[in-house]
């Protein structure tokens, strides 16, 4: 069940509850769009270090560093947006046996008292990494290269609180289904 699959026609396009799920969606797809840098810097980088590597036998000391970066800021910049266009993985089998409001209570109780306490979490934990890396000029240690992590840690806050409010939207936008009359 797409998440905005039973908005339509349950508030008025103009409401204000509407124009905040308006705003927490516009979000997440731009967000998301940086997914669409990161994926040919990871691929770009992967296909120079390969080059470097067996072509000229020369590997690069920064390519570990920022596979890993790219990989990670990838997957966590379009989380917000797969989470709107209901493009996670679910192990639905029982779920889609239900019917849809209970569906939609399903879904509410999981991202209320599941995910939302998880993402609020982690969004926070990574705010503070970035926050005290950023003070410290803190640099990765795992390569030769060493270069500064605050701006990776700062994409990763970035994409975690856009899956905040796409996760507020979705509590939303389900609450509002359930109470909507039939």
């Amino acid at each position: 069940m797409r998440g905005d699959a039973f908005l339509p026609g349950v508030l008025p396009q103009n409401s204000e509850v509407m124009n905040i799920i308006k705003v927490c969606e516009y979000i997440s797809e731009k967000v998301g769009l940086l997914g669409v840098v990161f994926f040919p810097a990871l691929v770009g980088v992967c296909v120079i270090e390969v080059f470097a590597r067996y072509v000229l036998n020369s590997p690069t000391i920064w390519a570990f560093d920022l596979t890993f970066m790219a990989h990670g800021s990838l997957f966590v910049t379009t989380g917000a947006y797969a989470l709107q266009k209901q493009a996670h993985v679910k192990i639905d089998i029982l779920s889609n046996k239900f019917p849809i409001k209970v569906q939609s209570g399903l879904n509410l109780v999981a991202y209320s008292f599941i995910f939302l306490p998880a993402v609020l979490l982690l969004t926070h934990a990574t705010i503070k990494r970035t926050w005290s890396a950023y003070l410290t000029d803190e640099v990765e240690l795992v390569s030769a290269w060493g270069p500064l992590v605050w701006p990776f840690f700062l994409i990763l806050s970035i994409g975690l609180l856009a899956l905040v409010l796409q996760t507020v939207a979705e509590i939303t936008k389900n609450s509002i289904f359930l109470v909507k009359k039939t």
